[in-house]
């Protein structure tokens, strides 16, 4: 190797060694800023709170209660007076819970309100279009029932269902000599003759009555053959022998006190009458469901109206019941307490009378109620097909028993047993001892918010263990990363330190040679 070559290749080597030297020095500064960066993990670590889940015991406390035969009373809090009271000596906060009867308002989203008709209508009009539904649908019934009881007048006479009785009958006799009996019935004397003495046309009406009563089933036949038996009164009624003996004691049978009667009516001019009766009943029925046709036809074709909410039918309510008028008056009532106006007191007068103007419906089985102005401003700020898109909240009410505490604080007397523990207390506003219990109680509810804040603080405690650890795992991938690099330089550095003594050796040898030739 030439000389010039070698001094070369020695500088080169050289170069080499140093630029080793210089990344194995960065090289240990990145891993000691590693270290670092692993030492302030592990101390935000050390510095993080290990979550601890809540006791049972924190929220266990000991309580009084009482009861005064209506309702069960806790105690809240007690305060000793500071001044000397002959009569108490604490300021006791104390309360129960009852179920009160309690209006609301609600909204409904997306009510969906539909009206149906043509001509615009006010609440009045609307009313008073109902009340002749109704007005018409009560003549209608009335009609009917008139047709009903016509029909059944004529069957009785068809069929003498009709037969009735003297009942409380109080005496009887028999007059053999003229073959009549005698009935007293309420201080009158009532005589029946035998079939015998009746004129010509008398026995004709009771051979056709006869004739159609054991047609019809109500007689035996042998009243056809053996006429005898048969007595009239001068009323127009028939009896028979058996029935009017067994009024009398003795040894005609035991006594009894009612006696059945036939009537002895012309019966097809009776049949005419009440015919003639029905043709106009009929008639009357006609024309009532002619007019309910009408004016069902105008409220729900012609004058326009809410119709139904979504799918819940609307009714309007032209007079409220007992039930509808207490609800109505409670929402009210809970309305103006809490100062939020309304379109429902809008229907009652100054005097609480109803005017008019509310509707009812039903959502899940419950009866809601709203008005027609509610229903109006829902319907008119809708759109797309019908307007019952995007409509505005549709104001509603209803009135329900709520759980309601109640309050109150005031003097009061408590004894103790000797132990601190209370035994008893009086009220300065109720004369009566009550006996105290003494309960141990936990506070379910804050428990459960507090085990609900450990799981969350467990698990951001979690996360930042996590987070921690996936950090230190990183760094420490990168420092063997940087450890292995370095011991490739170190063993660089060493091949270089001996091909630098090999080079040194030659140039050393050229420049003995060299000497050595010179000097010759």
């Amino acid at each position: 190797m030439g000389m010039a070559a070698s001094q070369a290749r020695y500088l080169a080597l050289v170069a080499r060694k140093s630029n080793c030297e210089y990344e194995g020095q960065q090289i240990n500064e990145a891993r000691t800023a590693l270290s670092n960066q692993s030492a302030n993990l592990f101390n935000q670590m050390l510095g993080l709170n290990v979550p601890v889940p809540p006791s049972t015991q924190d929220y266990t406390k000991t309580q009084y209660s009482y009861s005064d035969g209506f309702n069960s009373s806790t105690i809240s809090s007690w305060q000793q007076l500071s001044n000397t009271d002959p009569d108490y000596n604490y300021v006791v906060t104390h309360h129960y819970y009852t179920d009160r009867y309690t209006g609301s308002m609600k909204m409904l989203s997306d009510p969906q309100v539909q009206f149906a008709g043509t001509e615009n209508a006010t609440v009045a009009e609307l009313s008073e279009a109902l009340a002749t539904i109704e007005a018409t649908e009560q003549a209608l019934t009335e009609a009917k029932e008139e047709v009903k009881k016509l029909q059944e007048e004529m069957a009785k006479i068809t069929s003498y269902a009709d037969t009735t009785a003297i009942t409380e009958v109080t005496d009887s006799s028999y007059d053999s000599a003229t073959n009549r009996y005698d009935v007293t019935n309420g201080g009158n004397n009532i005589p029946f003759y035998n079939y015998a003495n009746a004129p010509d046309d008398l026995k004709t009406l009771i051979d056709s009555t006869i004739q159609k009563l054991v047609e019809n089933g109500a007689l035996d036949k042998k009243y056809l053959e053996n006429k005898s038996d048969i007595y009239f009164t001068d009323d127009g009624n028939i009896a028979f022998k058996d029935d009017l003996d067994n009024l009398l004691g003795g040894s005609y049978g035991s006594t009894k006190t009612s006696l059945p009667i036939y009537s002895l009516e012309d019966v097809n001019a009776k049949l005419g009458q009440y015919a003639t009766q029905l043709v106009n009943a009929e008639l009357a029925v006609a024309t009532a469901q002619r007019n309910k046709n009408e004016a069902v036809d105008r409220y729900e074709n012609v004058l326009i109206h809410p119709t139904y909410i979504g799918n819940s039918e609307l009714t309007l309510l032209t007079e409220l019941d007992k039930e509808q008028e207490t609800e109505l008056k409670q929402i009210l009532a809970d309305m103006q307490e809490q100062n939020i106006d309304t379109n429902l007191q809008n229907c009652f007068d100054d005097a609480g009378n109803y005017r008019g103007g509310v509707y009812s419906f039903k959502l899940n089985g419950i009866t809601y109620y709203t008005t027609f102005t509610d229903l109006q401003n829902s319907y008119a700020s809708g759109d797309g097909n019908n307007y019952i898109d995007a409509q505005i909240k549709l104001p509603y009410y209803n009135a329900t028993y709520v759980s309601t505490k109640i309050e109150e604080t005031e003097k009061a007397l408590l004894e103790t047993d000797g132990n601190g523990r209370f035994v008893s207390v009086r009220f300065e506003n109720d004369s009566v001892k009550y006996v105290l219990n003494m309960e141990t109680v936990t506070d379910d509810a804050a428990y459960q918010d507090a085990m609900n804040e450990y799981y969350y603080e467990n698990a951001l405690y979690d996360k930042m263990v996590q987070d921690i650890n996936a950090k230190t795992s990183i760094i420490h991938q990168q420092d063997q990363q940087l450890e292995l690099r370095l011991k490739q330089l170190d063993t660089e550095q060493k091949a270089l330190s001996t091909e630098m003594e090999a080079v040194k050796k030659v140039v050393d040898d050229n420049v003995e040679k060299s000497f050595k030739t010179f000097n010759g």
